[in-house]
């Protein structure tokens, strides 16, 4: 087989497919297939006539053989049937010559789009079977969430997919997510596209310089470098001052491109340069670390922090991209990529179970990792993009985990922290009766399967009051982001300090 490999569309009844999938067709320029209409069409009859006179057993093997000869062919969008895939031989099968894309949407949606058309032969135990189906679904490994979304907007999501980007929408605009081998190393090839022809001011740390900044900016037609001292403790108000007086020095202007090379303390860091000098430049993250990847570089929160506190310094400021290079994490210190699991697992607690798999960690996995991890980042902000309401459960355990960076004076990497704090966040919720003692269970034996901590020798007093000054609390009340189930978080307000105490 030669050309362009297929774009196969799948998902629940009601989810979508076919509309989305001619659409995709569309705007590609590719022949679309509906496996279901060719079905019909081969039998003469409709799929519930089919289903009365033949059985649903001949029905899927017919499905089945259409999928081997799909499969031998290129450059096709292919709707499926909403079983189709779930046995693992059919997605093995339409995987070797396509991506595949699951549609997900929530169950209120579901329930509505069904009741618009009686052309579904399983549909009338639709709930059940939508509970079955959930194993196989997730575990295609591209998923796009449909639910409140304009058919155009999960149009653009696949395109930008089939591109191994993802698509984030902001109040002002969108950018892409690039995530790919090597875009650091061919950089040159994205130079317009990217609009990195013009003057370019490349912040990074003193690790990463010679690495990966150095070589970046040979590669430019007009790049400067500046690498700052590495760590927590630089991320200050006067590491920031000191930027602006080398910005300044090197002839940036509001026409300066400012690219964030380095982990979440040094996008963070050169985020806010670039939302503050001259009242802001266009920026780029470009993360170095696992961390960074799947959480701190999207969004758009920057900012420093302040002997009180972390982060109480800080702006908004979305970037003009995110390019998410996997070649780099080849130089990713051990305990940086632990580091990172640990947001990961966060991500999989609060949306996405099946981040908690062993084997999607699995090196061979590492780009459907990243990419499923940064889509449920992607999924909150666009939802709550200045963390009024949902966006503030990608905190979860941060309240402890930052008090306990905080009282250690950052000797406690982000990660570890943020591991232990999880693992406090989800006794807490134990106790209060949101989960049972199993979820507790599997989040701190996972957690210790990744080798990270679940726990620290801090005198209790000292840990609470570091995180009186959080700025996720109110008003001096207590708040907390604690799970209610598996993939589910809520937010709790004016804990007594004694329940809390309880934990650490």
């Amino acid at each position: 087989m030669s050309g362009r490999e297929n774009i196969v569309i799948t998902g629940f009844m009601g989810t979508g497919k076919s509309t989305v999938g001619q659409l995709v067709a569309a705007k590609l320029g590719r022949r679309f297939v509906d496996m279901d209409d060719v079905i019909e069409e081969r039998f003469g009859m409709p799929i519930p006539e089919i289903f009365k006179r033949h059985g649903e057993a001949i029905f899927r093997t017919v499905e089945r053989g259409l999928a081997q000869e799909l499969s031998t062919q290129s450059d096709l969008v292919i709707a499926t049937g909403g079983g189709a895939l779930v046995p693992v031989e059919m997605r093995d099968l339409m995987g070797r010559t396509g991506k595949l894309i699951c549609l997900n949407a929530d169950k209120d949606e579901i329930s509505a789009r069904l009741s618009e058309t009686d052309n579904r032969p399983l549909a009338a135990n639709w709930e059940a079977l939508f509970e079955q189906r959930q194993l196989a679904y997730a575990a295609i490994p591209n998923q796009i969430e449909t639910s409140g979304k304009t058919m155009e907007a999960i149009v653009c999501e696949i395109v930008a997919m089939r591109d191994g980007r993802i698509q984030v929408r902001t109040p002002v605009g969108g950018y892409d997510i690039w995530i790919d081998e090597g875009i650091l190393r061919d950089i040159n090839r994205h130079v317009d596209g990217l609009g990195l022809h013009g003057h370019v001011v490349i912040v990074t740390n003193e690790t990463v310089a010679p690495l990966y900044g150095e070589p970046l900016a040979s590669r430019l037609p007009k790049a400067d470098i500046i690498a700052v001292k590495d760590g927590e403790e630089y991320k200050t108000l006067e590491t920031v001052s000191a930027l602006y007086d080398e910005m300044l020095a090197l002839g940036a202007d509001r026409n300066t491109t400012l690219v964030a090379l380095g982990g979440g303390v040094l996008g963070d860091m050169a985020g806010y340069v670039a939302a503050t000098y001259m009242r802001g430049l266009r920026l780029i993250q470009a993360p170095t670390t696992l961390l960074a990847m799947v959480d701190s570089s999207v969004g758009g929160k920057v900012g420093v922090d302040m002997p009180q506190g972390k982060n109480l310094i800080g702006a908004f400021k979305q970037p003009e991209a995110v390019l998410v290079d996997t070649e780099v994490l080849e130089t990713l210190p051990p305990l940086q990529w632990r580091c990172g699991m640990a947001e990961v697992i966060k991500h999989g607690l609060i949306s996405r179970p099946a981040l908690l798999d062993p084997e999607m960690w699995e090196t061979e996995n590492l780009v459907n990792l990243l990419r499923d991890a940064i889509q449920v980042k992607v999924e909150v902000v666009e939802e709550d993009p200045f963390e009024q309401g949902i966006r503030a459960h990608l905190n979860l355990g941060h309240t402890f985990g930052h008090a306990i960076e905080k009282v250690t004076r950052y000797r406690v990497p982000h990660g570890e922290a943020v591991a232990i704090g999880i693992s406090k966040a989800a006794q807490l919720s134990c106790n209060r009766g949101l989960i049972d003692k199993q979820l507790v269970e599997k989040v701190v034996s996972t957690f210790e399967r990744i080798g990270l901590p679940v726990d620290i020798d801090l005198e209790p007093e000292a840990w609470y009051a570091a995180m009186s000054t959080d700025k996720k609390w109110k008003a001096g009340k207590s708040r907390f982001v604690l799970l209610k189930g598996l993939g589910e978080a809520t937010v709790v307000e004016g804990l007594p300090k004694e329940e809390v105490l309880a934990v650490l």
